[in-house]
């Protein structure tokens, strides 16, 4: 298993989030690419041996490319897609109507991204896989149906702020992203899911639920 992990690119809230989870897992991190037993490379060409990517692009300078997008990355700036939710929770609090799209995203927390990067990194026989994967959330959420959710997190937010809540607002109010429009299949995953079990892992299960991830996003623009 490699033990130490240079990084290239960005250096963002996406590369904290894998860094801290690298360091978790036992590896270390090294300042220079010379000696690193696995080199991640994020948002660049550079030679590497994952290059994590925006969707549409790619590396022949790199063994597994990883096209990311559509992440929630509290406290970590508005890449790999955090600035349209983070758009999104801003115009809300100013009681403005967010622009949104028909389409449908399919949004991951950062820590589920970095605990899949991880399992790819740090392999038992090294790198298993090489190749091209998609990685995104599973589930895709219709635009409103988020900014809903936004709406009813914010405004119990703001009642548990100002003690302002009451029976109606603690009531259980069902939450838009868990509805029926929700149910739509994900981008093609199924080589990342395959990558992830050549790696030792269980496959892409993302575990962190879109309201938590929407309930941080929100406290870390306070």
């Amino acid at each position: 298993m490699p033990k130490s992990v240079h990084f290239s690119g960005t250096n963002d809230g996406l590369r904290q989030a894998i860094e801290d989870r690298l360091v978790r897992a036992g590896a270390s991190i090294s300042e220079e690419p010379q000696g690193a037993d696995m080199n991640i490379g994020l948002g660049t060409d550079l030679e590497c041996d994952i290059a994590v990517l925006p969707p549409g692009s790619d590396s022949d300078r790199a063994d597994l490319v990883v096209r990311l997008c559509d992440v929630i990355i509290p406290n970590g700036g508005r890449d790999w897609g955090t600035g349209t939710l983070l758009d999104w929770v801003d115009q809300v609090k100013h009681g403005l109507e967010p622009q949104t799209g028909s389409d449908s995203r399919y949004w991951v927390n950062v820590r589920d991204v970095a605990d899949a990067l991880v399992t790819l990194a740090l392999g038992r026989d090294g790198l298993a896989y090489s190749g091209r994967v998609n990685m995104c959330g599973r589930r895709g959420w219709r635009d409103e149906d988020v900014v809903d959710e936004i709406r009813i997190l914010w405004e119990r937010y703001n009642n548990a702020i100002n003690h302002s809540h009451t029976v109606d607002s603690l009531s259980g109010v069902p939450s838009p992203v868990r509805g029926i429009h929700s149910q739509h299949e994900s981008p093609e995953l199924g080589a990342l899911h395959n990558a992830l079990i050549e790696s030792g892992g269980e496959g892409w299960h993302p575990l962190v639920p879109m309201r938590t991830s929407l309930m941080e996003l929100i406290a870390s623009t306070e």
